[in-house]
């Protein structure tokens, strides 16, 4: 658990930083929702599920879907996408995906190498952890659907358009 708590901080840390260093709101944006979910796995790691809730519910789920979704989703025009210049870039998405992906491994990891025997009540508390790290994990998988839903789209745009 150790190892995941490193992990999920380095992560943190790093998409942090490329928040206040990106140039491009949606590249900030994408950088910020992985920041979120670093944190709401350490927050998960450390045992306080109220923070959990709040970062998946208010911060993940409605501001950074939000912005996702009316800054990127309902831009998708033909010419933006084939000037690429508004548009999508499918090389936005490339690092984000990958440190989704980093963290649901990690995710999964933690939670099953648990040793679940050494808490005073192991149900209520496996119970309790395991509520926030499934949810955590299909946020994770959802995001890393959509990323993988806008470089789909690019590249049959680019399919077709060669055609």
């Amino acid at each position: 658990m150790i190892a995941v708590f490193y992990i999920a901080s380095i992560i943190a840390v790093f998409a942090s930083i490329k928040v206040i260093c990106s140039l491009r709101v949606d590249k900030a944006i994408l950088y910020l929702t992985i920041s979120f979910f670093a944190t709401a796995l350490i927050f998960i790691l450390l045992g306080t599920y109220l923070s959990v809730v709040l970062y998946t519910l208010l911060f993940i789920g409605g501001t950074v879907t939000l912005f996702i979704l009316v800054a990127n989703i309902l831009q998708i025009r033909i010419d933006n996408v084939e000037t690429s210049r508004n548009g999508i870039s499918p090389k936005i998405w490339l690092v984000p995906l990958v440190l989704a992906f980093i963290l649901l491994v990690m995710l999964i990891y933690g939670v099953v190498s648990t040793d679940y025997t050494q808490f005073k009540e192991p149900q209520e508390l496996t119970h309790e952890m395991s509520i926030y790290a499934y949810i955590l994990m299909v946020e994770l998988a959802v995001f890393l659907l959509l990323g993988t839903a806008v470089i789909a789209y690019h590249f049959m745009h680019r399919f077709l358009s060669e055609k």
